[in-house]
């Protein structure tokens, strides 16, 4: 399969940005701010951005635990995704 350079660049973003994510998850968690489990992703970019690189924009996602970069891989929002991890109405599940 041969990928072009501009999708392997989104691809490598995309990988950054849930890697970054990771680190701030856990440094607010461990700061406190927000309870229950963290579960990072770290180490696991590669395998959510390669899944859902396959995936078409209608396709849905459902993740266990460590599934935080799924739905950033995906091309979600960074901002609604550490939402959710707070429990407030603007993440992906409102608060529920």
């Amino acid at each position: 399969m041969d990928i072009d350079r501009d999708t392997l660049m989104q691809m490598l973003r995309r990988m950054w940005m849930i890697r970054n994510f990771e680190l701030k998850v856990i440094e607010v968690h461990s700061a406190g701010e927000f309870t229950g489990a963290a579960h990072p992703y770290i180490g696991e970019e590669a395998v959510a951005v390669g899944a859902c690189a396959a995936l078409n924009d209608t396709d849905y996602i459902a993740g266990n635990h460590r599934s935080h970069g799924h739905p950033i891989a995906k091309g979600g929002r960074v901002d609604k995704a550490m939402a959710e991890l707070y429990g407030r109405v603007d993440g992906y599940c409102k608060g529920k």
